[in-house]
């Protein structure tokens, strides 16, 4: 599921993950992006991947149309995570963004915080 973090402020958007994703966490997550989009026009995503027991079908899709959804409109995304697995899956998604997509293993969060602001 995702947790809204308290850092989403302006046009950060930053969540964390912990637990298996499904469609309705996109559905909840979406509308906050939709508007933070909105508001400022360019948005910074964090996502801090604390746990991750897998993705719903419906949910991967979710996740792609979003990443379409808003290609233009992602200034920077940082992921912080603890396992190969996931650099690897964040290094995916760089041709659905148009923004700059940087890595941190989750020891370094403090400079992706940092980076995203």
């Amino acid at each position: 599921m995702f947790k809204v973090l308290d850092i989403t402020k302006n046009d950060v958007v930053a969540i964390a993950v912990d637990g298996k994703l499904s469609k309705s966490d996109y559905d909840k997550i979406t509308p906050l992006i939709e508007k933070t989009v909105r508001d400022y026009g360019k948005i910074r995503l964090y996502i801090q991947l604390d746990y991750v027991d897998g993705i719903e079908p419906k949910a991967f899709r979710a996740d792609i149309k979003t990443y379409l959804k808003f290609f233009n409109n992602m200034k920077k995304i940082a992921v912080v995570g603890k396992t190969h697995w996931e650099k690897m899956w964040s290094g995916l998604a760089g041709p659905f963004v148009s923004g700059d997509i940087k890595y941190f293993d989750y020891h370094e969060i403090d400079e992706a915080r940092k980076w995203i602001k």
